[in-house]
């Protein structure tokens, strides 16, 4: 199932990645409206990172094509901004939270410009929006996991994007970070931004999203929750997965997301 929307802001078009031969994503096709917040859900080695790297393109394309507000990512790249997953990010290099947070002016700036006045009050307004701003002054490496990541999204905060894409956010933090970024990508979408966020928790991911690609090498589905996160889709998207399934039911048992009308049993 796909939602077409008109005037998208992001277009998926044919996109296959091809990894050692084997396919990592395979012809995803699909549209996302402005002023979303969207969940890339699916198995392990579905291709969901791989999604948001062939959108920034930081991997090479078999064939397909991306755009962004209807232009290559090249024309745009100023208003996109991208958060890796916090264990693919080098966290030893010698800068405060501050400084980290200043390197998403640079595309402001420009790389060799003096960072002003503006950009540091900018950056310390990020820090206060993901509550990290009493450790502006606190070298990165000395940060947890939790407070390296919500220093890396007031990063991409500093950039003012109109897309942010996310990969796995929540991954390996505490309840507390948790919160304040879910609390942050609210406030984002009510400002108009849209998110795309990769994300493997079920239990979470209908309160948390408004829209959905449902993912497992090809695209299974994309829209709306109401439409998309179903039990039939769900069940399709997970295949064998025994133990996600079983969660599915008893998600679907205690009427945290919606069925189809048919009602139909796992299988």
């Amino acid at each position: 199932m796909i939602v077409n929307v008109p005037n998208p802001v992001i277009e998926v078009h044919d996109l296959t990645v091809i990894y050692n031969r084997k396919p990592a994503l395979w012809d995803a096709d699909f549209t996302i409206p402005k002023g979303k917040l969207v969940g890339i859900v699916g198995p392990n080695g579905a291709g969901k990172s791989t999604l948001i790297k062939a959108i920034m393109g930081l991997v090479p394309l078999s064939s397909g094509h991306a755009e962004l507000f209807g232009k290559p990512l090249d024309e745009v790249r100023q208003k996109v901004s991208y958060v890796p997953q916090r264990e693919s990010v080098d966290w030893d290099f010698p800068a405060s939270a501050l400084d980290v947070v200043l390197m998403g002016r640079y595309r402001h700036t420009g790389l060799f410009r003096r960072i002003s006045k503006k950009d540091r009050n900018i950056a310390f307004e990020c820090l206060k929006k993901v509550r990290m701003e009493a450790f502006a002054n606190r070298q990165i490496a000395q940060l947890s996991g939790g407070q390296q990541q919500r220093v890396f999204l007031a990063r991409a905060l500093a950039q003012q994007a109109d897309i942010y894409l996310m990969d796995e956010p929540f991954a390996g933090i505490d309840a507390t970070t948790e919160s304040a970024i879910v609390d942050l990508l609210f406030e984002m979408r009510s400002e108009g931004k849209t998110i795309m966020v990769v994300h493997h928790d079920l239990e979470s991911a209908y309160e948390y999203f408004d829209w959905f690609v449902l993912l497992n090498t090809r695209l299974v589905a994309c829209g709306p929750k109401e439409e998309v996160f179903t039990q039939d889709l769900l069940v399709e998207t997970y295949g064998g997965k025994m133990n996600v399934l079983a969660k599915i039911g008893e998600l679907i048992r205690e009427n945290t997301f919606p069925v189809r009308e048919d009602n139909s049993p796992l299988r």
